[in-house]
């Protein structure tokens, strides 16, 4: 252990100065807010709250890093330990980070306030509320908070680690807020750059966190940590690379990136992200150094450069642009319709990583001598080619800009999509394929078990909560001014999109779904669960119809659309589409219900005959042997009776003196 201290301590002293460097870093960036160009309607942050601005992001984004790390270490990078916790020690590291990430995020919410709307920040504090309320980047500021608020609370209570496995996705997922309300989500093609800004910066958080894992690692888990690790973190770089590159060319609008500071940074960011990919490529540990420090730039970049002004900011554009991203498109046709259009790149994504990812378990399935259906397969592909179909063609731009293609979208995504998707169980085929943890590292597949198994992860996405969530859905997003506000937005709409494809696959996994999981419905409960949700959705296609009021209604009268003159008509037939498209998907899970549990019950009657061919004939005839053997005891028993009767019985003395004659 000696040997050992001053190297610990010299990692330390490292850390340390990373640190600094990236404050001084983005400090810098931050004093640089005063001379970016001045937006219209709003004012210039002071230097103080601008160098404020780039340090407490930069801090934020390291901390939630930071956090995911020790999230990591604790479950899937971590030695090798049992799943329970009873002392509530393994969550204590992820505790103290997430406690400094939570402050961090919370000190951004007055701080991103003044910097957007240009106002002091003594002015701001005073009118928190209203900022929030008002400005989404300052509430996804806050919603990151939240999330390292529940992480903080869930890691020092938990006695399981699959808690802390919902946790490290739950940390992932934080960063998507703060990117899409960002400067992504501006000018024209923003559709394109807040899809590749959000799934880039997921894919940069995970590659960082596990990069740190293995770097903290011990010696002994090295080698391990290196092997569970390279092919996550190659792919996950890869991902943000091209992510990033999308970014770059929408903000830079076709100006130089030479020219402008944001393009500038995006530029370091770009070339950081290039150069640690060929670091985990060349598989060396002497680069680790490297790698680590291509993470400092990354993240320093990303939490600084959030204030300076993309190209993109200075080009005009109209209110159709500013909501969907691209000019109005001409009058749909049938062929425009049904032939490729523009695409929605995260869905897109989406379908090609999950079919990629299931023929590639499928493949480790069967390489290691285990069987997997074709069928599910087939059903699996299948769900995902209408994803990307449906996000690749004319559809999807029309689901942007008239409501009654909008249901059509949206009813094929909740209802249909996850129908296929669950037949496909991708539960029981990533247990099949993931390791079984013999390297000295943590069992994912405990992990997973764990997880399942956590009392309230059963509650949160058990059978009665996806049918409630699957049934008020519609009902809360479209008959409140929940829809209305989320259609401004391009991750308003992709939100909805992931929501009612999410609540399609919680309700249909109970139903129909081939995965053995922690709990589970008999048949009649199954069908149960389809028959009381049918109505519901007839009900919900019944109101669009005969609804005075227009849902969305200031959302399409700023689109315009030429071809819309009667916005309640196109309700009405978006009412129709409803309910003729959620009928068919509604029985075709009956009918697959059906003959699931017919054949189940086949094959619970083939496996009662066969136990009684193997055994249960022995039961019978031990049992008939006992009866038997009872039976012979009740006739001994009746024939001594019989004799000690006989025996006591008086003698009668006219047939005794016939007898003596």
């Amino acid at each position: 252990m000696a040997p050992r201290q001053p190297a610990r301590t010299s990692a330390a002293a490292l850390s340390w100065l990373a640190v600094l460097a990236m404050a001084l870093c983005a400090g810098f960036i931050g004093w640089l807010r005063q001379s970016e160009p001045k937006l219209l309607g709003r004012g210039t942050p002071d230097p103080l709250t601008g160098v404020l601005h780039a340090l407490i992001s930069t801090a934020a984004w390291l901390c939630l890093v930071m956090t995911l790390t020790r999230l990591l270490r604790a479950t899937l990078l971590g030695p090798d330990r049992d799943t329970h916790d009873p002392t509530r020690t393994v969550g204590r590291p992820v505790w103290r980070m997430s406690q400094a990430w939570t402050l961090a995020a919370l000190l951004m919410v007055p701080l991103e306030a003044a910097d957007s709307s240009g106002l002091p920040l003594a002015e701001v504090i005073a009118d928190i509320p209203t900022h929030l309320a008002t400005t989404p980047s300052v509430t996804a500021w806050f919603v990151m908070a939240v999330i390292g608020l529940v992480t903080s609370l869930v890691s020092l209570l938990t006695r399981t680690l699959g808690a802390l496995l919902i946790l490290a996705v739950a940390v992932a997922g934080s960063a998507v807020p703060v990117v899409v309300t960002g400067s992504v989500s501006v000018g024209l093609n923003h559709d394109f750059s807040t899809d590749a800004g959000a799934v880039s910066m997921i894919a940069l958080i995970i590659a960082a966190a596990a990069t740190a894992s293995r770097t903290v690692g011990t010696p002994d888990t090295a080698t391990a940590l290196a092997g569970r690790t390279r092919t996550p973190v190659t792919v996950c770089l890869a991902v943000a690379l091209v992510g990033q590159l999308v970014v770059w060319w929408q903000g830079l609008a076709g100006v130089d990136p030479l020219t402008t500071r944001w393009g500038l940074a995006r530029l370091v960011l770009i070339v950081a992200l290039a150069v640690w990919l060929a670091a985990v490529l060349a598989g060396r540990r002497s680069l680790v150094a490297l790698e680590l420090t291509c993470i400092a730039v990354a993240l320093t970049v990303t939490g600084a450069s959030g204030q300076l002004i993309p190209p993109r900011y200075l080009v005009s554009q109209t209110p159709v642009i500013n909501y969907l991203g691209y000019p109005l498109p001409a009058r749909p046709t049938v062929a425009s319709l049904m032939l490729p259009g523009r695409p929605n790149l995260l869905m897109d994504f989406l379908a090609f990583a999950g079919i990629a990812g299931y023929l590639l378990a499928v493949r480790r399935v069967r390489l290691g001598g285990r069987p997997w259906q074709g069928g599910r397969v087939i059903a699996w592909i299948l769900g995902w080619f209408i994803v990307a179909y449906l996000a690749s063609t004319g559809l999807w731009t029309a689901s942007s800009i008239m409501f009654s293609w909008h249901m059509l979208v949206h009813m094929l995504f909740n209802m249909l999509v996850p129908a296929l998707l669950v037949m496909g169980a991708p539960v029981t085929l990533l247990r099949q394929a993931i390791d079984s943890g013999r390297d000295g590292l943590m069992n994912p597949r405990s992990c997973l078990d764990s997880l399942l198994n956590w009392r309230p992860a059963k509650l949160l996405f058990g059978p009665f909560t996806g049918w409630a969530v699957f049934v008020a859905s519609f009902y809360v997003v479209y008959f409140t001014p929940i829809f209305g506000f989320l259609m401004r937005y391009h991750w308003g709409h992709q939100w909805m999109l992931l929501h009612f494809m999410a609540a399609g696959l919680l309700l249909f996994e109970y139903v129909i779904g081939l995965d053995e999981l922690p709990t589970s419905l008999p048949h009649i409960g199954r069908l149960g669960f389809i028959i009381t949700a049918m109505p519901f959705h007839s009900f919900f296609a019944v109101i669009t119809m005969s609804a005075h009021q227009i849902i969305g209604r200031d959302y399409y009268l700023t689109l315009s659309v030429p071809w819309v003159r009667d916005l309640a008509a196109n309700q009405n037939l978006g009412g129709q589409v409803t309910w003729a498209t959620g009928e068919p998907p509604m029985a075709v899970v009956l009918l697959a219900l059906c003959v699931q549990w017919f054949l189940s019950d086949r094959r619970d009657q083939r496996r009662l005959d066969k136990a009684e061919d193997e055994g249960l004939e022995d039961s019978l005839g031990a049992y008939n042997e006992m009866l038997a053997r009872m039976a012979g005891q009740d006739a001994v028993a009746e024939a001594e009776e019989t004799a000690h009767t006989h025996r006591d019985r008086p003698v009668n003395r006219d047939d005794e003196g016939a007898s003596q004659a």
